[in-house]
């Protein structure tokens, strides 16, 4: 064969029909159908000039019955058939198509573009070679940078719009207009103590106020007219019978002064914790020592605290527990909190307990207890704090129970809030 030519080639294994390159007989060929592979002269041909293409052909049973016979079956003769008459193409010159040989096996050949006329569509194939698609990748970064320039001009319209001059002032109008307030409920907190409050007092003048006191009481005692003794006491007028009574010409017994010294510690007052120096005096009558207080009038001038003064002086409440009874009577008192240890251990959880001095000295030494679970005993273990000394007026009463001291319950306390 010459070059330039193809052949269609028959399989000898599966029948099937494709096309080939002339090669010379001595090679080798393979059947892209069922991959058998053989030497060139095996292959049956159909040889086709440059440009033509051989027409289809029908292959009868009885040729495939004979060239293919089954054991034990007789093969029946062969049937006279008439030579097939070439097909002419108009302008194109006749080629004879070689006959494959009679002793080449086939079986019933399917169409291929070897055997089908030129200009017919060629029929679906097993096997689809896709065709390369030059510059996919260029048109996927192109969408991709349009995506890109969409989006950031979407985002910037955006911005232009929310920046506008008018969009602003309806944000600042919006946020000028109060919105409803959402109510938060929460658990009232404790009432803090006096001393966890800022202090409402400024640190008094320990040098001044002692002083005063050395200068009040010194005149109080050697005073000879009730005028000049009337100067000494806060609020004298409402106790002028019972100054007189005490260190006037009248008195049983002419009081002489022994000494008169600060005690150490600043008291507060109880409720309101305002700063009280006490001073200790001891006299004549009364060698323990009452408690001196000083207090400001309204003209801005330091006073002797006579309830407090004749009080301690006289030791009135230990003489007012001493007669009993379910009486209530009103005593001044320096007081601090303290554990209760004179009281049965029964009844330490049922009373609020407070060391009480009438005197400058431990002695006499009394309990004031008050019940805890009530207004009175709340209010007084809210305003108190440990290791303070307060001054204080209470309603008291005695407190019959068995203790090393004598007991008095407190009813009331002065400055408290109604209960």
């Amino acid at each position: 064969m010459s070059h330039g030519m193809t052949a269609s080639l028959i399989c000898p294994a599966c029948g099937q029909a494709f096309l080939s390159m002339q090669h010379a007989m001595e090679g080798v060929a393979q059947c892209p159908h069922c991959a058998h592979s053989g030497p060139r002269s095996q292959f049956g041909t159909h040889g086709q000039t440059a440009g033509l293409m051989p027409v289809r052909r029908r292959v009868a049973q009885s040729q495939q019955a004979a060239d293919f016979p089954v054991p034990g079956q007789a093969v029946p003769p062969p049937m006279a058939m008439q030579p097939a008459q070439p097909t002419v193409w108009p302008g194109v010159p006749q080629v004879a198509a070689a006959m494959p040989p009679p002793s080449v096996a086939r079986a019933t050949l399917q169409p291929s573009q070897a055997l089908m006329p030129v200009g017919e569509p060629p029929p679906p194939g097993d096997f689809t070679i896709p065709q390369p698609s030059g510059g996919s990748g260029w048109r996927h970064a192109f969408i991709m940078l349009a995506f890109c320039v969409v989006c950031g001009a979407a985002v910037w319209v955006w911005w232009d719009h929310a920046n506008a001059p008018g969009a602003v002032l309806a944000r600042q109008t919006t946020a000028a207009v109060p919105q409803p307030s959402v109510v938060e409920i929460r658990a009232a907190p404790p009432l803090p103590k006096a001393a966890d409050a800022a202090p409402k007092f400024p640190p008094p003048d320990m040098d001044a106020i002692a002083a005063d006191a050395k200068a009040l009481v010194t005149e109080l005692f050697a005073a000879d007219t009730p005028e000049r003794r009337a100067a000494c006491i806060h609020d004298a007028a409402k106790h002028a019978a019972e100054i007189e009574a005490t260190l006037g010409p009248a008195a049983q017994a002419k009081i002489e002064l022994r000494m008169l010294a600060r005690i150490p510690g600043i008291p507060l007052t109880l409720p309101g914790g305002e700063p009280a120096p006490l001073f200790k005096l001891a006299t004549s009558r009364c060698p323990n020592g009452a408690l001196v207080r000083l207090v400001m009038g309204v003209d801005g001038k330091r006073r002797i605290h006579w309830p407090l003064l004749i009080e301690t002086h006289h030791g009135m409440l230990g003489a007012f527990l001493k007669q009993g009874g379910d009486v209530a009577a009103w005593f001044h008192v320096a007081m601090r909190p303290s554990h209760g240890l004179d009281i049965p251990a029964d009844m330490r959880a049922k009373y609020l307990t407070f060391d009480a001095q009438t005197s400058a000295t431990s002695d006499p030494h009394f309990v004031a207890c008050v019940e805890r679970d009530t207004p009175l005993g709340r209010f007084l273990d809210r305003e108190s704090e440990w290791g303070k000394v307060y001054v204080s007026r209470l309603l008291v009463r005695h407190l019959d129970i068995k203790s090393e001291a004598s007991c008095m319950l407190v009813v009331d306390c002065e400055g408290a809030p109604e209960r």
